[in-house]
């Protein structure tokens, strides 16, 4: 990572017999969906060399650098991971975003976004040397479902038993019935969740002491990394509108003892966006009060 980046889904965690699961957060009120019809303002585009595309330039932030990995830290092996100088891929052909008429239109385009995830990360996970098996996907009626973790109650959630599960309920159907992104930042934030699991965080995890600080950062990771992916979608074509949305969105997400803070979900939900490498979604580094 840079000295510092120079710049242009929320979930609860449970342990459930001995494997991780994240939980998302509701969606407490939806943001205004955006008018991909309308030509948001664009003082100025630039080329990202990921999306290979033309793109709606950030508005110039500075973010400071994130301190190194401690060996001595009982989070070291989080800390320090091979997927933390890999840029976010960039996801081409995924679905384009829009809000769902109804159950079918959902689970086709929660589907499409998981498969067009999976596939743009495979040439990472192969590099690595990491399993490409596909994490299963699952879609359930009603408050929860059954799982290889136990029986959840959440909008969607990630088991990380096996080779992983994604599941995604009723709930998140009526939330991507109102923002045109939420499919988009739902999915992304769940396959975080599996990278963690890939990358050896989730072990981590499993290994420390539960607390909400270590929720925390795990969930906050998934919202850094999803932002990371939103921006990298050359189906979202990321605009003013789109940041404007995104903002929002953070403005929204659930606050509490594992989620975060408001301005924690703000700073690595914004944080996202602006990510050069996945290390600068690192919040295994950074000390307790920056995931409060």
């Amino acid at each position: 990572m840079s000295p510092g980046m120079r710049l242009g889904a929320a979930v609860l965690g449970v342990t459930v017999a001995a494997a991780l699961v994240v939980v998302a957060a509701q969606l407490l009120r939806p943001p205004i969906a955006a008018d991909r019809t309308s030509a948001a303002p664009s003082p100025t585009a630039t080329a990202d060399p990921a999306a290979g595309a033309l793109q709606w330039q950030l508005p110039e932030q500075e973010w400071p650098a994130l301190p190194a990995a401690d060996p001595q830290s009982p989070l070291y092996e989080a800390q320090a991971t091979a997927l933390d100088a890999v840029e976010p891929a960039a996801l081409v052909g995924c679905p384009e975003p829009g809000v769902v008429a109804d159950e079918a239109a959902w689970r086709s385009a929660v589907t499409a976004q998981w498969e067009c995830l999976h596939l743009a990360w495979t040439p990472h996970l192969v590099s690595l040397g990491w399993s490409t098996e596909p994490p299963e996907l699952h879609f359930f009626d009603g408050l929860g479902t059954a799982s290889e973790c136990g029986y959840l109650e959440a909008p969607a959630f990630y088991c990380s038993t096996g080779g992983g599960s994604a599941h995604f309920g009723s709930r998140h159907l009526r939330m991507a019935g109102e923002w045109d992104l939420s499919i988009n930042e739902m999915v992304n934030h769940e396959y975080g969740h599996h990278l963690q699991k890939l990358a050896g965080i989730t072990d981590v995890k499993m290994g420390l002491k539960s607390s909400d600080e270590v929720e925390r950062r795990v969930e906050l990771q998934a919202t850094c990394w999803s932002g990371a992916m939103t921006y990298r979608n050359e189906s979202v074509g990321f605009d003013a509108a789109d940041f404007a949305s995104w903002t929002a969105r953070l403005e929204t997400m659930l606050v509490d003892g594992v989620h975060g803070s408001r301005d924690s979900l703000r700073y690595w939900g914004m944080r996202g966006l602006y990510a050069e490498t996945m290390g600068d979604c690192n919040t295994w580094v950074v000390a307790a009060q920056a995931v409060a």
